[in-house]
């Protein structure tokens, strides 16, 4: 993989500085799961840091919380996900409404610019995370109307629930930002006499990943609920509310990761 694709760039190997380094070392020198996590976090620090400015992530993160209110307001919930720039049907699934929380973000990345990898991790995040939450709550995959969709979106509109879609859409982006690197790394320690020793050791590691990145975002779950409820008290929730809190989540997020190792050391 090489120079620009669709306009920004893309990494085809890790960066060359020490820290990046350092994760490779690591890596082949069989070093823990959550040492190696940790180490990759720090390496991309630039970009966690830089999060809270970028357009896609802001602007997913915002419909995130902007969503579910809407659902709260009865009748008036298609029109204000229109305001809010959805393009929908008067009655949509919940499918739908994903799609278009993708294509709202595509449209103003366009407009504002500045479409990044970040962004594009944060954009498939907030999708998998509206529909993997919300379908919790619905009856099933077939016989949902209508109004099971806005009920079950409705109810991410408190405190409590939005703290569970927030913290599924952290776990989501992280694990997606430690993997965006981590993934042309380990394919070369893969083999006999190397890290694992098979495709499904390798296979296991990304599971414990998986594992390790969703119980740190825990951390910004009594986060989010707080501002949440905070927030919408105080005035609602605009585009740069919600970039401020994506910024702290992150650095909550890469303090739980040097924690936990510090805490497993």
């Amino acid at each position: 993989m090489k120079g620009t694709v669709l306009g920004h760039q893309r990494l085809g190997t890790l960066p060359r500085t020490k820290k990046w380094q350092r994760v490779v070392e690591m890596i082949g020198g069989g070093a823990d799961m959550r040492d190696i996590a940790e180490a990759t976090s720090a390496a991309a620090e630039r970009d966690m840091i830089d999060a809270g400015k970028d357009e896609a992530l802001r602007h997913a993160f915002w419909l995130l919380t902007q969503i579910p209110l809407a659902a709260r307001m009865g009748e008036h919930f298609i029109p204000e996900l229109r305001m809010l720039g959805l393009k929908l049907s008067d009655r949509p699934s919940l499918v739908e409404i994903v799609t278009a929380l993708t294509d709202a973000v595509d449209r103003h990345v366009r407009t504002a610019g500045g479409r990044t990898d970040l962004g594009e991790m944060a954009q498939l995040s907030a999708a998998e995370s509206l529909n993997a939450v919300a379908s919790r709550e619905l009856p099933g995959l077939f016989g949902t109307s209508f109004e099971d969709v806005r009920g079950a979106l409705a109810g991410l509109g408190t405190p409590d629930q939005f703290s569970v879609l927030s913290r599924d859409f952290f776990a989501r982006l992280t694990r997606r930002h430690l993997g965006y690197y981590l993934s042309r790394e380990l394919p070369n320690h893969v083999g006999v006499g190397k890290r694992f020793q098979t495709a499904r050791e390798h296979k296991e590691f990304e599971g414990a990943l998986d594992t390790h990145t969703r119980e740190t975002a825990r951390i910004v779950k009594k986060f989010s609920r707080d501002w949440f409820s905070k927030s919408n008290y105080e005035g609602g929730i605009d585009q740069d509310k919600a970039a401020r809190f994506g910024h702290v989540a992150f650095d909550k997020i890469r303090r739980e990761l040097r924690k936990r190792r510090d805490a497993d050391g």
